[in-house]
């Protein structure tokens, strides 16, 4: 059922075009991750959608009856309870079961039969069956349990974020629009809200930067760049590859053209040359006229230039072997233990993920790990080895001026021309370097803390949630960044994708304990995948049963010549859809299909050779 779909869709704001010509559906069972980088609009498109925003251009058409829910950056909620506003959703669903209770009372009549069909069906989706049970599925994996008659006005800035997203989540409604949900929740709450939402029979468009969390959830994802919206089917993961495989395929495309315009250009300007000296030239040259300028009606879309990324790198200083050492760490609030680190070191070139539930502690470990808080045992103590240079990320992004501009605190650092230059490599433009460091916002606040961490020739880098209010173009980055980093981490993330590319080594802070474990963190609530974290001097199993009949070599001979067959074709069916790509006309979901194509035929190709070469092997050792 098409819940919403949005149609030639144009929002400009400050001169600019967010949306141009955009188109959208939203349909019964989709689960939508919508991308783009900050900025570039997907808040815009989320409350276009909701109907909080008209279009300039272009129009927004909806199902009949279709109720959407979208999540508020900044909810209110004025003197209502928790409980309440989480059953604000209930009463549209008792509204539902009174008007099936009346058409079943006439359920002979074809009209009334309709319609009771299609409303029972969004009743059941909307979880008109199951309403207690996902009130206290959402008090518990939102911790609000015990909570439901507290005012929520009250609440804190996160807490109130997390308010909104069960509101939504029990709003009774046919499709949610969430915008960043994952937001000021920790691991565990994600990978509850994965599941949760896994389970819902709506239409689903979220944005997220959250790779993990996408992976999980999304069977399309939809990109949103320079104005213009492109869906791709699969998760995050699918969507980069065919991404990058799509503009590599524009590329090739508009090179081939390109490379054929410059010929026919050359063999024209010569046929022009003879043209007066026969017939068969000036034949010639009027034949290669109309080749030019059908060539040039056919043109290729030309590739636009990548939008710039950020350039991160952080040198680190040598160090010694031991890095930090550290015993008798603990703290406690009254007769609440938070935790307690017996003993712990820290060698050079380690990479920790520190990770544990919201209100855990780990910030306040790492405070203590870094001289700024005390043990509450008298005998805890933490060294630092000769020569290691902190380096520390504070989520709270505190230690700048408030009143200095972006210009004035990096001039401090490097000099004037030296803070052009790296306030342009980092993104801020130039008008953009004279904005009060208050007056940043998150996203610039995060990328001014990172280039202050890339000055400070660190090595032992300490960063507290450093991918809050990044995009998806810079978390990357900053992961490429850390992973050429030659000095030792220890990194507070929520991120799980962030941690398990990143992290060889485990501080789990929950329920007052504290474990160690060499290995990246695992899924929260998901037993660890035990053919990942085997040791890897495990012993193999030996076969059992029978063993295996070895091939004769007129076998193996047979196969290598099959084998060489099937190389040959995969070949020449590659270098077809490669000229298919060169041909003018094609529109966006041809290119992903060449590119969905290319990668099949590709992978085939890889696992043939693979087998060649095994069978080549086979045969010389016999």
């Amino acid at each position: 059922m098409r819940l919403v779909r949005a149609e030639r869709l144009t929002y400009a704001l400050g001169g600019r075009d967010l949306l141009d010509g955009v188109d959208f559906e939203l349909r019964t069972g989709d689960r939508v991750a919508l991308v783009g980088r900050n900025g570039s609009g997907k808040t815009t498109l989320l409350r276009l959608m909701a109907g909080e925003l008209e279009p300039h251009a272009g129009r927004i058409l909806y199902g009949s009856g279709v109720t959407l829910a979208l999540t508020r950056q900044e909810p209110g909620f004025d003197g209502a309870t928790v409980r309440a506003v989480l059953r604000q959703g209930f009463d549209r669903l008792a509204q539902m079961e009174a008007r099936l209770a009346k058409l079943e009372e006439r359920l002979d009549d074809p009209e009334a039969y309709g319609e009771w069909e299609e409303l029972h069906a969004r009743f059941e989706a909307a979880g008109g069956y199951t309403r207690e049970a996902r009130y206290r599925a959402v008090l518990r994996g939102l911790r609000f349990e015990g909570r439901e008659e507290e005012p929520a006005a009250r609440l804190s800035g996160g807490e109130a974020r997390r308010l909104e997203l069960g509101r939504a989540l029990l709003a009774a409604a046919d499709g949610l629009l969430l915008d960043e949900p994952t937001n000021h929740l920790d691991a565990e709450m994600r990978a509850w809200l994965a599941g949760f939402l896994s389970e819902y029979r709506g239409g689903l468009l979220f944005v997220s930067h959250d790779r993990w969390f996408m992976n999980r959830l999304a069977t399309a994802v939809a990109h949103l760049e320079r104005g213009r919206l492109a869906v791709y089917p699969g998760d995050y993961d699918a969507f980069r590859k065919a991404h990058a495989e799509r503009e590599a395929l524009r590329l090739r495309a508009w090179q081939n053209w390109e490379n054929r315009r410059r010929e026919l250009e050359t063999s024209l300007e010569q046929a022009r040359r003879w043209a007066h000296s026969s017939e068969k030239q000036a034949v010639r040259k009027r034949a290669l006229e109309t080749r030019y300028e059908k060539l040039l009606t056919g043109e290729p879309p030309r590739p636009e230039r990548a939008e710039r990324s950020v350039r991160i790198r952080f040198a680190a200083a040598p160090g010694p072997e031991r890095v930090l050492e550290a015993a008798a760490l603990e703290k406690r609030f009254g007769d609440r233990r938070l935790f307690r680190v017996e003993s712990l070191t820290v060698r050079r070139g380690e990479r920790i993920a520190l990770v544990g539930p919201n209100g855990a502690g780990k910030s306040t470990l790492l405070r203590m790990l870094l001289g700024q808080l005390a043990s509450d045992d008298p005998a805890g103590f933490v060294r630092t080895g000769p020569g290691v240079r902190v380096g520390y990320y504070d989520q709270k992004l505190s230690g700048f001026d408030e009143n200095l501009t972006l210009f004035e605190t990096l001039h401090r650092l490097v000099g004037d021309k030296e803070a052009h230059n790296l306030l342009g490599a980092w993104l801020f433009p130039y008008d953009a370097q004279f904005k009060k460091v208050g007056d940043l916002s998150g996203g610039e606040r995060a990328r001014l803390a990172l280039l202050n961490l890339a000055l400070a020739e660190a090595n032992l880098l300490v960063l507290d949630e450093p991918t809050n209010h990044l995009d998806l173009e810079t978390i990357e980055a900053l992961e490429a960044a850390l992973k050429r980093y030659q000095g030792t981490l220890i990194v507070v993330s929520h991120d799980l994708a962030f941690l398990q590319n990143l992290t060889t080594r485990t501080w789990r802070v929950q329920d007052g304990a504290f474990t160690d474990t060499p290995r990246p963190p695992d899924v929260p609530g998901i037993a660890a995948d035990p053919a990942k974290t085997a040791p890897a001097s495990a012993p193999k199993p030996k076969p059992s049963g029978r063993p295996r009949r070895r091939k004769s070599r007129w076998h193996t001979e047979r196969l290598i010549e099959k084998l060489e067959v099937e190389i040959e074709d995969l070949h020449a069916r590659l270098e077809a859809l490669h000229a298919r790509a060169a041909k003018p006309g094609l529109v966006p979901d041809d290119y992903a299909a060449i590119a969905r194509e290319e990668a099949e035929l590709k992978e085939a190709l890889a696992a043939r050779e693979a087998e060649w070469e095994r069978a080549v092997e086979e045969l010389e050792a016999e």
